[in-house]
């Protein structure tokens, strides 16, 4: 990979139906029925491995992402999750045999906080510091993705209103939206070389980075879901 100079590199991030849908059945279900403690559930964090394809267009990465598979064998906690390498690779194979045109790109995990309040209160829909450190020297998917891994995280908390909504960008590289009564965000990072060989990240605020999701998701007023 050639390396560019840092500033000048651009992304576009996009994300497929498919992809979308199966990282919000993930993130939801870790977040209603993650672990049991004391006869209830407590939300937990997940994660995944995604594979797609990409194209360089001068100074312009094009990411496409078409699917996911959930790690059953990640260390899931209250506010962390941590992956398991071994079951990476093993899907990884796997998927080199049924769709060899598809490369590991990266991952994604989930952020689970009770109401929105919460969130807005630290600001969770945004990568944390160990988010990064954790993508930073995370060798197996900087060597599968020729060192242009992408990282999403997809965060959950419950409504306490439902009001009518429509999905839209908070930031280029924030999409939010809400599925009854549970409101999400999903935030992109990717990574890259500098000048001198050193991992990068495109960061939170002011990212080089465009997730590229259709505006499609309509949520209306007072439309709860049905928990069993």
């Amino acid at each position: 990979m050639n390396h560019e100079r840092p500033g000048l590199h651009h992304f576009t991030v996009r994300m497929s139906a498919q992809l979308l849908e199966a990282m919000t059945l993930a993130a939801v279900e870790a977040y209603c029925y993650g672990k049991r403690q004391k006869r209830k559930w407590q939300p937990v964090e997940t994660l995944g491995y995604i594979w797609g394809y990409k194209k360089l267009e001068g100074d312009h990465t094009i990411f496409y992402l078409d699917r996911t598979s959930l790690s059953i064998s990640s260390s899931r906690g209250i506010d962390s999750v941590l992956p398991n390498n071994e079951a990476a690779l093993l899907k990884n194979e796997v998927v080199l045999r049924w769709s060899p045109h598809l490369t590991m790109l990266g991952d994604f995990h989930s952020h689970a906080y009770r109401t929105l309040k919460q969130v807005q209160k630290i600001v969770g829909f945004e990568f944390s510091g160990d988010d990064f450190s954790s993508f930073l020297g995370d060798d197996l998917i900087w060597e599968q993705s020729d060192n242009s891994p992408v990282m999403l995280a997809i965060t959950v908390c419950r409504l306490g209103r439902v009001r009518e909504n429509f999905g839209g960008h908070l930031r280029n590289n924030i999409y939010r939206y809400a599925v009854g009564e549970f409101q999400f965000w999903i935030n992109v990072a990717v990574g890259y070389l500098d000048e001198d060989g050193k991992r990068q990240h495109t960061g939170n605020a002011h990212s080089k980075a465009d997730l590229d999701i259709d505006y499609w998701h309509y949520n209306a007023a007072r439309d709860r879901v049905q928990l069993p």
